[in-house]
């Protein structure tokens, strides 16, 4: 009789190939999750990119103003410079008859000064006159005493004599009157010439100026020359930017086609691995009912107890009063204002957290593999979670998504798959979402949570052997 040999090896094989499909069922998972964190980070990439193409398009549409406002300020730097030139040819010609006048004033000056000396010398020449005329009369006088002596002989004499002291007194009165017209002619002249030289101190400080304004205008016509270069060199520069400006939208158009073919794809293998990771989870369920896992087995077992710890506590309630089936059944989700994620209440959310909380805490609290627990009815609503998820929000997405769980709607994926099948329980393998951003892959048994006989949702718990 011959000994049947017994094949260690392939035992130990298929003892491994449960390990093994579990492994590739978190694969799956993990490779899914990966692709819709590409798919999020590209549909990001794009919006940022129809960002940057919106801002292309204001730049382009800037530039076209800039153009145009160069193309105009060139135009208008060109009549500035042909005005300019026209008000330079005025300017010079009133400056030319500026100095003209300023010579004119420097010229009339001089002549009043020569004014002023000639009155001085009909001033002198009508004293010299009043000592003639005074001298005369005394001579007249003298004669008119000798003729008085003469008696008849000297009474020609006598009537000539009276006649040249006539003269005389005539010649002193007219003296008189002129000197008086000099001396105010003198006044006069005085303050002409007072007012003449300040003129000319004024026409020479007027000259100074003149020549700065000559200056100025130069300078400002090489201003002007030099802001019409500098707009043509603008002119250019802006074609040149134009350019660019259109080389980038190329590209930008060229990256737009690119990234909208690679979403198209990233789609198709995305549906494609949750395809995958349903048929893993599937296979991965079937291993564990069929027992081939027993480690996972061990998890299912511990499922249960907390899911008939769950129904217990929730048929004691009903049967004290303190619970009603249509609390327990309440389906009215109300929004709670303002969260995000959003979060919902119902007429079991507080008894929820009185009763289900403390189940959750110790079964979190048991550590090892477990990772997480909660429970969802029908539709996915949490009413309650453990205590470290079910924090108050604070209006930040990443902690809000993390810790604040309870009165979240979570129906997806195989959740929906375990919710549509009588079995005693359903494996899975599915990405628990974290703070939004990161995931955890981990491994989940759904526990069917009938309560009196109906069945209001399941009970969960997340481990990992990892």
């Amino acid at each position: 009789m011959n000994e049947l040999a017994i094949d260690t090896a392939g035992a130990m094989a298929l003892e491994r190939i449960p390990e093994s499909c579990g492994d590739v069922t978190v694969g799956c998972t993990d490779v899914a999750g990966i692709v819709e964190a590409v798919i999020k980070s590209s549909a990001a990439l794009r919006a940022e990119h129809e960002a940057l193409r919106e801002t292309v398009t204001a730049l382009e549409a800037d530039q076209a103003k800039v153009a145009e406002a160069s193309d105009e300020a060139r135009l208008l730097s060109e009549r500035a410079i042909e005005r300019l030139g026209e008000g330079t040819a005025l300017i010079h010609g009133s400056l030319l008859q500026i100095n003209e006048l300023l010579e004119l004033v420097a010229a009339l000056s001089q002549h009043v000064t020569g004014f002023a000396a000639a009155m001085e010398q009909v001033r002198r020449s009508s004293k010299d006159i009043e000592q003639i005329a005074e001298t005369t009369n005394i001579l007249a006088l003298n004669a008119t005493i000798e003729a008085m002596r003469a008696g008849d002989a000297g009474r020609t004499f006598a009537v000539v004599a009276g006649e040249v002291k006539s003269l005389a007194n005539d010649t002193r009165k007219a003296t008189e009157e002129i000197t008086a017209t000099i001396d105010a002619l003198g006044g006069e002249a005085a303050r002409v010439i007072e007012r003449i030289e300040a003129g000319s101190k004024a026409s020479n400080e007027a000259k100074a100026s003149v020549a700065q304004i000559e200056r100025t205008i130069v300078n400002v016509g090489q201003l002007v020359e030099e802001v019409d270069k500098q707009n043509d060199q603008i002119a250019r520069s802006t074609t040149t930017i134009s350019d660019h400006v259109v080389r980038v939208q190329d590209v930008l158009d060229s990256f737009d086609l690119a990234a909208r073919d690679n979403e198209g794809k990233l789609e198709v293998a995305y549906k494609r691995m949750e395809e995958l990771e349903l048929t893993a989870s599937d296979m991965f369920d079937k291993l564990v009912k069929a027992g081939l896992s027993p480690q996972d087995s061990l998890m299912v077992e511990k499922a249960r107890e907390f899911a008939s710890r769950l129904v217990e506590c929730a048929e004691q309630a009903l049967e004290r009063g303190t619970l009603t089936m249509e609390q327990l059944f309440d389906q009215d989700y109300r929004p709670v204002a303002g969260t995000n994620p959003q979060l919902y209440r119902t007429s079991l959310s507080d008894w929820a957290d009185s009763n289900w909380r403390p189940i959750n805490d110790a079964v979190v609290a048991e550590g090892g593999a477990i990772i997480m627990c909660s429970q969802a009815d029908m539709n996915g609503f949490l009413p309650t979670h453990a205590s470290q998820h079910s924090r108050q929000p604070i209006g930040e997405l990443a902690h809000d998504t993390k810790y604040c769980r309870n009165g979240r709607i979570i129906l997806e994926g195989v959740d929906l798959v375990a919710k549509s099948t009588s079995d005693p329980y359903t494996m899975a393998v599915y990405r628990q979402e974290g703070d939004g951003k990161n995931y955890i892959v981990v491994r989940n048994v759904y526990i069917p949570v009938v309560i009196n006989g109906r069945r209001w949702g399941d009970f969960e718990l997340a481990y990992s052997f990892g």
